[in-house]
């Protein structure tokens, strides 16, 4: 959707490293196609025209404006359609948090894509704006839709993968989705299996980018500071394995590598190419020590 963010960095990451000022990236968004046929996107990005957002979000936004960067270009149902995906053939949209640089604007779907959320979403967020003033989304994001809010008890089928709780979401393990939370109320992480025993981890911010031993996330921005740190755990058990590649929804490193073009001029991106064949072509490596550079300014 060509959206990019600029903030911060001490509002987000701690501590203070001189040099380092501000984290940008992208908000990363996945169509996910299943052997049936059917189609997920999970996140978003951030929907066009900051104004339409609920005035709880807007307000904060005013208020940050010095500080923080945001610029989009296209809602990702426009990006679909322009590329010859019928909206009709979304089954469902997964949230993997109610943040505002995630939720996107799901009303430009039709009614009979779902939105799903983790646990605890919906108390979190209520009937949305207008029916509650002060609420984070606005109501028509899943007006006249199925909304399902995943449930990861122990009579649900719940499986385990690595620390965290997953369901099977096909129930043929192609795809399953794992509670991650910490970072906000029922946040989500989709675990895609792409080509041979090779996954793909759609993290979110499940980790905000940096982790230690260079920082911690700042606890402002943290919904439970406990429980971010246990999914971060979680997050880098993963990682450390060969068939498992970690996207996370602000990375700027990935970016610049998806970004990169082949001989032929095409980019890891929709609708040029699909990540699913990372593993032959090295995706992970080339993006793991990339962040090193955040910290070019602080070495002597």
């Amino acid at each position: 959707s060509g959206t990019r963010i600029d903030i911060p960095a001490e509002q987000f990451v701690q501590p203070k490293v001189c040099g380092f000022n501000r984290l940008k990236g992208p908000s990363f968004c996945f169509l996910i196609s299943h052997a049936s046929g059917q189609k997920v996107v999970f996140d978003l990005s951030v929907r066009q025209g900051f104004e339409k957002l609920a005035p709880t979000v807007v307000d904060a936004i005013h208020k940050l404006v010095h500080d923080w960067h945001l610029s989009t270009s296209r809602d990702v149902s426009e990006v679909l359609f322009e590329n010859n995906i019928r909206l009709p053939d979304v089954q469902a949209i997964t949230w993997s948090h109610f943040h505002f640089d995630h939720v996107g604007n799901p009303a430009l779907f039709p009614a009979s894509t779902e939105l799903i959320v983790g646990p605890g979403s919906t108390a979190a967020v209520g009937n949305g704006y207008p029916n509650e003033p002060d609420a984070p989304v606005l109501a028509s994001d899943w007006e006249g839709r199925e909304l399902v809010e995943l449930d990861f008890g122990e009579t649900n089928d719940t499986l385990q993968i690595g620390q965290f709780k997953a369901l099977d979401w096909f129930g043929d393990g192609s795809i399953f989705v794992l509670h991650t939370p910490g970072h906000a109320v029922g946040h989500l992480c989709g675990l895609a299996r792409v080509l041979g025993d090779s996954y793909v981890l759609m993290a979110g911010v499940a980790c905000d980018g940096h982790t230690a031993p260079f920082f911690q996330p700042a606890k402002d921005y943290t919904h439970d500071y406990k429980q971010c740190l246990s999914t971060l755990e979680g997050i880098a058990e993963l990682d450390a394995k060969d068939n498992v590649f970690v996207v996370l929804a602000h990375d700027n490193h990935a970016l610049s590598i998806f970004e990169e073009k082949d001989d032929l001029g095409m980019r890891w991106l929709f609708p040029e190419k699909s990540i699913d064949s990372w593993k032959s072509n090295g995706l992970k490596q080339a993006i793991r020590w990339k962040f090193l550079a955040d910290f070019g300014h602080s070495v002597d």
